[in-house]
């Protein structure tokens, strides 16, 4: 069996991710999640050959502010592996407290039949031990 990896991302916060108010648009937290994405699977890649996925759900909760001036980084974990879908976690630090989380389902899919896909028998949840206590609430 292959522990998909716990990965971390730092994000560069710019100007134009702030809205009127001062702080990060939360439409701007998807694309943070994005990113975060692309590390995890990058490394999921060393692991094992990835299949092509697509998001089928998520769900967001905003904690707190991100503000422009804040350090920020993603922390991003595998939950639950399926036979065709996963369950991807993600929780968003700004200076070390937990702004927001996150929980989207990603289905492999196929780009020639453009239909999901199983992923493969071999993964498994990221191991809990290789979560930060502060990540895994």
């Amino acid at each position: 069996m292959i522990s998909l990896p716990y990965t971390r991302t730092r994000i560069q916060v710019r100007f134009s991710d702030l809205d009127f108010l001062g702080h990060v648009s939360n439409s701007v937290y998807a694309q943070y999640f994005d990113l975060a994405r692309i590390d995890f699977f990058n490394e999921v890649d060393k692991l094992s050959k990835t299949p092509h996925n697509v998001i089928a759900s998520v769900k967001m909760d905003m904690l707190r502010e991100i503000r422009f001036d804040h350090e920020v980084v993603v922390d991003t974990w595998c939950s639950h592996v399926g036979n065709k879908s996963m369950t991807i976690e993600h929780h968003i630090y700004a200076d070390g407290e937990c702004a927001t989380t996150s929980s989207s389902v990603v289905v492999g899919f196929d780009r020639k039949t453009r239909a999901a896909i199983a992923l493969p028998e071999d993964w498994s949840a990221t191991d809990p031990a290789l979560i930060p206590p502060r990540a895994a609430r």
